[in-house]
């Protein structure tokens, strides 16, 4: 199996291709002119496609993904507002893209080349839209309001149109603004990480009665109740085997380890990383060997080793990227 890993720098406009090669050890092979500040990128693997938003124009640029990992652009899409996530349903016949600035969702169909068509449909007055993302067990789009505090949830109908679930929508502490969100392998589970007060939310997502609910069942501090009155909180992943999760905050610099309790599914902070400048995104490879942190402000990418037996994490090797590194993703061929 071979690993590629791609990275979006915003302020270079362009897309970098690596090879991730077995020992840990990356080379650079392509680099990808996006012609406008790139920002989310999102693959969908059995397509061999990879998204990528653009502003200040506004578009979803389609590349498809040859057996090396090269990148050939194939199409450019319009959508409402500035890109700030992408994500895609279950059989990736549909498209979702949200924008923090234009405080919308959309929902965009895939033609049978993976093409992303005009939208069928935008749903605004969401303030401080972030990340979308749907479980895929249930059904439940949950769309992310940083700035009011709320996580918004939708069902998908097979016609692409999202309808508020029953619940409607989930509140997070006051202040908090969560971002970004992750799911067990389960899908039982759901993990969101506030970037306004560095902590993270357990969720248990089920059914009763034939409705779907989800409860909060935990909230943790980032960094183990450190005493601190800013937080800049990101990025949130946990490795394929359900026992680690790991979150990155800006302000401090850091990456942190979580355990994951194998019975209940909360979480237990371990330990703590010094990582590069402002560490925006970060990725985990399919063999949970690896851990890859962009600095946004270092304009460097540092892989960790994944110890096997307690997720600890050791650095393996850096490497200089373009300007403003901002988003990573990684890919099997």
């Amino acid at each position: 199996m071979r690993q590629v890993v791609y990275i979006a720098n915003s302020e270079s406009k362009n897309i970098e291709v690596w090879n991730l090669h077995q020992n840990g050890e990356m080379n650079l092979i392509q680099k990808t002119n996006t012609e406008g500040q790139v920002q989310p990128i999102k693959i969908i693997k059995n397509k061999n496609l990879l998204y990528a938003g653009i502003s200040p124009d506004n578009k979803i640029f389609t590349y498809f993904i040859d057996k090396n990992g090269f990148l050939e652009k194939k199409n450019e899409s319009s959508i409402p507002g500035k890109p700030n996530y992408i994500s895609s349903n279950y059989n990736k016949k549909f498209l979702f893209c949200s924008s923090y600035h234009g405080n919308c969702i959309s929902v965009s169909p895939l033609n049978k080349y993976g093409i992303p068509q005009d939208p069928i449909q935008i749903i605004y007055n969401i303030e401080g839209c972030h990340a979308a993302k749907i479980n895929y067990k249930y059904n439940v789009l949950f769309v992310m309001s940083l700035k009011e505090d709320r996580i918004y949830l939708y069902y998908l109908t097979d016609f692409g149109i999202l309808k508020n679930t029953e619940q409607k929508l989930l509140h997070t502490q006051a202040k908090s603004g969560p971002r970004h969100i992750v799911f067990h392998p389960n899908q039982d589970f759901i993990y969101t990480i506030n970037e306004l007060n560095g902590t993270i939310d357990v969720w248990k997502i089920y059914k009763i009665n034939n409705i779907t609910r989800v409860q909060k069942i935990q909230n943790v501090n980032i960094l183990n109740n450190q005493c601190t009155e800013k937080y800049w909180s990101s990025d949130i992943h946990i490795t394929s085997c359900g026992r680690f999760l790991y979150a990155s905050d800006r302000f401090f610099n850091t990456i942190s380890l979580f355990h994951i309790n194998q019975n209940n599914k909360k979480i237990v902070f371990y330990k703590s990383y010094q990582t590069e400048k402002q560490p925006r995104s970060f990725h985990i490879d399919f063999n949970n060997q690896y851990l890859i942190v962009a600095g946004e402000k270092s304009n460097k990418l540092v892989i960790y080793n994944i110890s096997e037996k307690n997720g600890e994490l050791k650095k393996n090797n850096t490497y200089n990227t373009g300007e403003r590194p901002i988003w990573i993703v990684i890919h099997k061929l």
